[in-house]
């Protein structure tokens, strides 16, 4: 019944709307009191108690009145006919996992969704289908004139919704040909809108089925040259990693422009950069002149029929009479009771109220025209959007544990830079627990998702502390360079970097000093084993000389030497005779 629940939310300042006027009614009373006393009525002739009673009233159903017409309530059916002419478009969305890149903001998927719905909201009269692939590809919608229900199925795309992951563009465009209802291609074309990644599948069938059909496919890349790495999320839509190579890198995902201009060449279409900026899809459908647009059936539709002037024209009216009330006492004895609209700023005030009200609201609220050219809402994913500042609260207050559970639970309500000062706040946070590996990885994850020069200053200088109290000082001059790449005038970086070439070089000096002073070392340990080898073979030297010379001392005389031959001699007679007769006693043991 209502189009806009939520705005009944506003139901809950009401209640403290009327305290507040009651509050003033209170004061304005112990006012009077203290100024007349019980003679109110003839001092202060103007003021009336009872009327701003009955204002309270006024004001607080006019306030009610005006949140249910701003809730947008809806009963009953109308037939709108309207006699069209368009074209027959089949949209083809990539759906795979790499239009979940953020190289286009928020993602490739969301843009190209925001485009078709602009398209949608042409009402040119083309009837529009839509298809979704990835390794496999499913029809959501047939072509047909009711845009709401394309746009119904639009908002229930996400990336990886098959189950068949790749990018087999081949047999979605097959599928989207048979998908016409009749074989007449002169007003049918598939608009094809994808990075181009990865392409697999029966391309080159596809590209002879599609010419031989005639049917012209219009190709959108969606992506840049550059490209960003692969968001991976859990159940909830929270980014957990990103998708990595067997070597643990990120994998980067860039616009392949080559096979979408290939297809569009050959079956006759044109090919598209998206450049993400608004109304540039609608365009590029309108440029399209090469498709005969046809006569189709009279277009027939119901919608349920809008109801809020029913409550905003009495709403107006409330307000009005809440403000005449309070002007004063109306009744009053020998006085104009009207007097109050002589006062030229209080009447302008009053018509200025009724204008406000009488254009503002049927045209940027209620009206069915404000409603369909809006622009579409980005699709709320789960998760905490208020995340992020009850994160800072509690990073404010020292509880850092509490501060990351806040932030994660707002990261899939971010996108881009968003996105990257949340990575950004929740590095600082990792930092202020001393846990800098996890620091580094999430400013990894912050830069590649800054867009901001600012903040990619930011993330490179605080990087670069990072590195610094892990004393990695050349990592630490890298990062706090490209600071003042971003922002030269960052002089802290550059003192920094200065610092941190200063440590590095004393560093390298103290590094150098130990080395050089290793082989001081070394060298006099080698000098010193010398010197004892040198004074051993001394040593050795003079204890040769010693018993050279004792040798020399102790020579013996002649006659000495005379002494010790027959000593000799005499002992080799006595050792002869000995032997002698042993032979002698042997040779008489062998008779017996």
């Amino acid at each position: 019944m209502f189009a806009n629940i939520k705005v009944f939310y506003l139901l809950i300042a009401v209640p403290l709307i009327v305290l507040i006027f009651i509050a003033d009614i209170l004061q304005q009373r112990k006012r009077a009191k203290m100024l007349a006393g019980s003679n109110a009525s003839e001092i202060l002739p103007f003021y009336s108690e009872s009327q701003k009673w009955i204002r309270i009233i006024f004001y607080t159903l006019g306030l009610v009145l005006s949140i249910i017409a701003l809730a947008r309530p809806r009963w009953g059916f109308e037939t709108i006919e309207s006699n069209v002419k368009g074209r027959d478009v089949m949209i083809v969305l990539d759906t795979s996992y790499s239009m979940a890149t953020g190289d286009v903001a928020p993602t490739r998927l969301d843009s190209a969704k925001r485009s078709i719905v602009e398209m949608l909201r042409m009402n040119t009269g083309d009837r529009v289908g839509l298809m979704v692939f990835s390794g496999s590809c499913e029809l959501l919608a047939p072509v047909t004139h009711d845009y709401a229900a394309v746009e119904f199925f639009l908002e229930s795309v996400y990336p990886g919704m098959l189950a068949k992951s790749g990018t087999n563009i081949g047999d979605a465009v097959m599928t989207a040909i048979d998908a016409f209802d009749d074989n007449e291609p002169r007003n049918k074309m598939i608009l094809l809108m994808t990075d181009g990644e990865d392409l697999d599948g029966p391309y080159y069938r596809m590209l002879k089925k599609a010419k031989e059909s005639g049917i012209k496919i219009f190709t959108v890349g969606i992506g840049s040259g550059n490209g960003e790495p692969i968001p991976l999320r859990n159940s909830k839509g929270e980014i957990e990693s990103y998708v990595k190579d067997e070597n643990g890198k990120h994998v980067i995902s860039r616009l392949n422009e080559h096979r979408l201009i290939e297809i569009a060449e050959t079956s006759g279409g044109s090919y598209m950069k998206s450049t993400n900026s608004k109304g540039e899809l609608r365009r590029f459908i309108e440029s399209i002149n090469s498709i005969e647009s046809k006569e189709q059936s009279d277009l027939k539709y119901e919608q349920m029929k809008e109801h809020y002037d029913l409550f905003l024209i009495p709403a107006l009216l409330c307000f009005a009479i809440g403000f005449i009330l309070d002007q004063g006492r109306l009744i009053r004895k020998n006085d104009n009771r009207f007097g109050w609209m002589g006062n030229a700023k209080r009447l302008w005030f009053f018509v200025a109220l009724l204008l406000s009200f009488g254009m503002f609201v049927p045209v940027s609220a209620f009206s069915q025209e404000a409603d369909q050219s809006s622009d579409v809402p980005v699709k709320k994913l789960a998760g905490n959007m208020n995340g992020g500042f009850w994160g800072n609260k509690a990073f404010n207050k020292g509880n850092y544990d509490k501060a990351l559970e806040d932030y994660s639970r707002a990261v899939n309500k971010l996108k881009g830079n968003e996105l990257a000062k949340l990575y950004y706040n929740m590095a600082n946070t990792y930092f202020m627990k001393e846990d800098y590996a996890k620091a580094a990885e999430y400013y990894e994850n912050a830069s590649w998702f800054a867009k901001d020069s600012a903040l990619r200053a930011k993330i490179a200088y605080n990087n670069g502390l990072n590195a610094f109290k892990q004393k990695k000082f050349d990592e630490a001059m890298v990062d706090f360079k490209q600071s003042l790449a971003e922002d030269d005038s960052n002089d802290d970086a550059r003192y920094n970097y200065q610092i941190c070439r200063k440590l590095l070089e004393m560093a390298q000096q103290q590094q150098q000093n130990q080395q050089n002073q290793q082989n001081q070392e070394q060298q006099q340990q080698s000098e010193e084993q010398q010197a004892q080898q040198a004074e051993q073979n001394e040593d050795e030297d003079k204890q040769d000389e010693q018993n050279e010379q004792q040798a020399q001392q102790r020579k013996p005389t002649r006659e000495e030497m005379q002494q010790m031959l027959d000593a000799l001699d005499n002992k080799e007679r006595d050792e002869q005779k000995n032997k002698a007769k042993a032979n002698q006693r042997n040779q008489k043991g062998k008779y017996w």
